[in-house]
């Protein structure tokens, strides 16, 4: 799910994107912003593992996805990572603290990653003065509620590969709309990962993947994933009920 065109950048601390690329990258229309060529913004590379956002540290600057992929999380008191979404270009970090001006989440790399530094008051000043980069925040807003409800949903199936299935339906369309083939998944993020987000246990989600993979509805290889029966995956997520009831709610 990497990116391998550099847009013209090129790595370093001094790199810096216009308002024009933050409008691909969301993917909204760009060819007519012709004044936000000459808004710009630093880009910031992270390496896998690397720490982006640290949760409860003052809000000073939002994020926009290069490329890559990001973990957002929240730490419990007793140490517990719980997952909250796995960010890809386009999408914005930390707009979830700009109602009291902290990161309720963290945020980390999973592989080598870029992002677009909005710091707080420039981004600000820019969105008065530049309508569709008001749009397209309001238009990250917009999709990270969609997400979390799309999350909320996978949690009410009962069946933990039925969750599963849900979730890489989702990161399927993902894929297909950042133009990566929609049918071959390359995971980034870890199995553990995968299980916080889904409220089921590590164990669940190997499992789930075995039962999948033996219904011949996708194909396992460490962390590539293949959609194999697209048609059986979108049946195998729509049940609600336990696993020993799926073969017959599919039947029907």
């Amino acid at each position: 799910m990497t990116t391998t065109q550099t847009d013209g950048l090129q790595d370093g601390d001094a790199a810096r994107c216009t308002g024009v690329d933050l409008l691909r990258w969301s993917g909204m229309p760009a060819e007519e912003a012709t004044a936000l060529r000459d808004v710009s913004f630093p880009v910031k590379w992270l390496s896998a593992g690397q720490p982006l956002v640290v949760q409860g540290a003052p809000l000073e600057s939002l994020y926009l996805v290069r490329s890559g992929t990001l973990k957002v999380f929240q730490t419990e008191r007793d140490g517990y990572e719980q997952v909250h979404a796995f960010a890809l270009r386009g999408d914005v970090l930390g707009l979830d603290g700009l109602h009291d001006e902290r990161h309720a989440t963290a945020a980390t790399a999973l592989e080598p990653s870029s992002v677009a530094v909005l710091a707080l008051r420039e981004w600000q000043r820019a969105t008065r003065e530049h309508p569709l980069l008001a749009r397209l925040q309001a238009r990250a807003a917009s999709l990270e509620l969609a997400r979390r409800g799309a999350t909320l949903h996978n949690m009410a199936a009962v069946a933990a590969e039925v969750r599963l299935a849900r979730f890489l339906l989702q990161l399927s369309a993902r894929q297909a709309l950042l133009e990566f083939p929609p049918r071959k998944l390359r995971l980034r993020m870890s199995r553990r990962d995968i299980a916080s987000l889904l409220g089921v246990s590590h164990e669940s989600v190997s499992r789930s993947l075995g039962i999948l993979a033996t219904e011949g509805l996708i194909r396992v290889n460490h962390r590539e994933v293949d959609l194999v029966d697209e048609r059986g995956l979108l049946a195998r997520q729509s049940a609600t009920r336990a696993e020993r009831d799926a073969p017959r709610l599919m039947s029907h």
